[in-house]
């Protein structure tokens, strides 16, 4: 009598149990892989934009600086037409400390008592400008957003990710090395990443 080869039902569980536990253990594993080199390249982003930011910060400085003298003098040599004439050629007006922020198609700037809500630009023209000088630098910004934050035209962090949705956000000068864990590129604390 012939005997039929095959597997039977015992040896078919076992092998499922060794692959489901194999399954468990691997794929944690993997997404927290993933996740680390997702943090990594955005790490790597942000200071990309972070020396692009730095430059077009200068020029910014040089740029407005007449017009930031003439809003800011406290001597009294100014009238209040020529400050609100001077102010129009500020990208965020009399503030000395500002957020920019980029969603992946448009620049924004951001109120900077809380670093999170977009308030209008002084001169969207300005602003414009700015990110796209930034964005010639940095070719990835149609994929990525980004939070720039300057204060005295010195850019002092910058934060970016995949997405706004996105955890796995990536910052200069101090790099990340996990998630954000409910924060988004837009709502980033960026104190805790300034030197």
């Amino acid at each position: 009598m012939k005997r039929k080869k095959g597997f039977t039902l015992v040896e078919m569980i076992v092998v499922l149990a060794i692959i489901g536990i194999l399954a468990a253990v691997l794929i944690p594993t993997w997404s927290y892989f993933v996740m680390r080199a997702n943090v990594k390249s955005q790490n790597n982003y942000s200071k990309v934009i972070f020396n692009a930011a730095q430059t077009q910060s200068t020029r910014e400085k040089f740029f407005e600086r007449d017009s930031y003298d003439i809003v800011n003098d406290t001597t009294g040599s100014y009238t209040t037409a020529e400050k609100t004439e001077a102010k129009k050629n500020l990208m965020v007006g009399a503030e000395s400390k500002f957020y920019v922020y980029w969603d992946g198609k448009d620049g924004y700037i951001l109120d900077p008592a809380d670093g999170k809500t977009v308030i209008a630009a002084s001169n969207q023209d300005r602003l414009d400008a700015y990110v796209n000088a930034i964005n010639k630098v940095f070719s990835h910004s149609g994929e990525t957003v980004y939070k720039i934050y300057v204060e005295d035209y010195m850019v002092k962090s910058v934060c970016s990710g995949r997405s706004d949705g996105t955890e796995d956000i990536g910052s200069f000068p101090k790099n990340q090395d996990g998630r954000s864990h409910g924060d988004t590129v837009q709502t980033f604390d960026m104190s805790t990443i300034v030197l």
